[in-house]
Protein backbone atom coordinates (compact mmCIF):
# COMPACT_ATOMS: atom_id res chain seq x y z
CA UNK A 1 0.00 0.00 0.00
CA UNK A 2 1.24 3.51 -0.79
CA UNK A 3 1.07 6.63 1.35
CA UNK A 4 -1.66 7.90 -0.99
CA UNK A 5 -3.73 4.74 -0.43
CA UNK A 6 -3.32 5.11 3.34
CA UNK A 7 -4.32 8.78 3.21
CA UNK A 8 -7.32 8.05 0.98
CA UNK A 9 -8.51 5.32 3.33
CA UNK A 10 -8.17 7.63 6.32
CA UNK A 11 -9.89 10.49 4.46
CA UNK A 12 -12.97 8.31 3.92
CA UNK A 13 -13.40 8.09 7.68
CA UNK A 14 -13.35 11.88 8.18
CA UNK A 15 -16.41 14.01 8.81
CA UNK A 16 -17.42 16.49 6.11
CA UNK A 17 -15.94 19.34 8.15
CA UNK A 18 -12.63 17.56 8.53
CA UNK A 19 -12.60 16.69 4.82
CA UNK A 20 -12.97 20.40 4.02
CA UNK A 21 -10.10 21.20 6.41
CA UNK A 22 -7.99 18.49 4.74
CA UNK A 23 -8.72 19.88 1.27
CA UNK A 24 -7.78 23.40 2.43
CA UNK A 25 -4.51 22.08 3.90
CA UNK A 26 -3.65 20.09 0.77
CA UNK A 27 -4.48 23.11 -1.39
CA UNK A 28 -2.14 25.28 0.67
CA UNK A 29 0.67 22.71 0.39
CA UNK A 30 0.14 22.35 -3.35
CA UNK A 31 0.20 26.12 -3.91
CA UNK A 32 3.43 26.37 -1.90
CA UNK A 33 5.00 23.54 -3.91
CA UNK A 34 3.97 25.11 -7.21
CA UNK A 35 5.47 28.47 -6.22
CA UNK A 36 8.67 26.75 -5.10
CA UNK A 37 8.84 24.81 -8.36
CA UNK A 38 8.37 28.04 -10.32
CA UNK A 39 11.38 29.63 -8.57
CA UNK A 40 13.52 26.53 -9.05
CA UNK A 41 12.94 26.50 -12.81
CA UNK A 42 13.10 30.26 -13.27
CA UNK A 43 15.94 31.48 -15.49
CA UNK A 44 18.64 33.32 -13.54
CA UNK A 45 18.02 36.70 -15.19
CA UNK A 46 14.27 36.51 -14.45
CA UNK A 47 14.98 35.60 -10.81
CA UNK A 48 17.22 38.66 -10.42
CA UNK A 49 14.63 40.86 -12.14
CA UNK A 50 11.83 39.68 -9.80
CA UNK A 51 13.85 39.94 -6.60
CA UNK A 52 15.77 43.16 -7.31
CA UNK A 53 14.84 45.75 -4.72
CA UNK A 54 13.14 43.23 -2.42
CA UNK A 55 15.08 44.69 0.53
CA UNK A 56 14.55 48.32 -0.42
CA UNK A 57 12.52 48.98 2.75
CA UNK A 58 15.02 47.17 4.97
CA UNK A 59 18.46 47.57 3.41
CA UNK A 60 21.38 45.45 4.54
CA UNK A 61 23.99 47.64 6.21
CA UNK A 62 27.47 46.75 7.33
CA UNK A 63 28.20 47.77 10.92
CA UNK A 64 31.35 49.82 11.63
CA UNK A 65 34.62 47.90 11.70
CA UNK A 66 35.60 46.76 15.18
CA UNK A 67 39.13 47.50 16.39
CA UNK A 68 41.71 44.79 15.80
CA UNK A 69 42.69 42.67 18.75
CA UNK A 70 46.21 43.20 20.11
CA UNK A 71 48.25 40.01 19.87
CA UNK A 72 51.79 38.97 20.62
CA UNK A 73 54.20 39.67 17.77
CA UNK A 74 55.50 36.74 15.75
CA UNK A 75 59.26 36.28 16.47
Amino acid sequence: MTIYDDAAALAEKLSSTDKVRLIERLSLLLRRDLVTDDWVHLPWADFVQRTAGSLADDPVERPPQLPFEDREPIP
